[in-house]
């Protein structure tokens, strides 16, 4: 079995909080604002939503295996959609001095009416249709494409979406899951 060295920091990271029961907090001189992320699932359960507030730019999300840079906006908040996933995600730090280095979403009740939350940084939902299944049949490809080259390249680094490119969400959510079956497929 090949371990990653970013799963096997996460999952020391993750073993420490449970062990502990608290969220792990960098000391910073003044008051800063408790960051804090929620997870909220679809009323279908086909996608989750997860939004953010109080971090500061740049951030990644964590689900265990995979990672992807966050788009924090200028108030410090984030909002987006992924395919259902039964994770726990992680938002973390990227650079080491910044303020909350990890902080653990909580999950809360499924949204039942179609609003969305307002957080300054709300997307368009993608509507299902034609478009999104070609987007998504896009995202495949170049994602396995991607995931392969990556583990011929080294076997220590996954491959992380160019989200410069305009792709609709479920593009890079194709985009990360064929990325990521590729690369494990070629690194077991």
């Amino acid at each position: 079995m090949h371990l990653h060295p970013r799963r096997a920091v996460v999952s020391l990271l993750a073993s420490s909080l449970a062990l502990s029961g608290a969220i792990v907090f960098a000391p910073t001189a003044g008051a800063v604002p408790a960051a804090s992320c929620t997870v909220t699932p679809a009323a279908n359960g086909t996608f989750v939503t997860i939004s953010g507030e109080g971090f500061t730019a740049p951030r990644n999300l964590n689900d265990g295996e995979s990672t992807e840079p966050l788009n924090v906006d200028a108030n410090g908040n984030f909002l987006l959609k992924r395919f259902q996933k039964n994770v726990d995600y992680t938002v973390l730090a990227v650079n080491e001095d910044q303020s909350n280095i990890f902080v653990n979403c909580r999950m809360v009740q499924p949204e039942t009416g179609t609003a969305q939350p307002e957080t300054g940084t709300a997307q368009p939902p993608s509507t299902p249709g034609m478009g999104d299944a070609s987007e998504r049949a896009q995202g495949r490809t170049a994602g396995g494409l991607a995931g392969r080259d990556a583990a011929e390249a080294s076997c220590s680094e996954r491959p992380m979406p160019d989200r410069s490119q305009n792709h609709t969400d479920a593009y890079w959510e194709a985009w990360v899951q064929a990325a990521d079956r590729a690369f494990d497929r070629a690194c077991a």
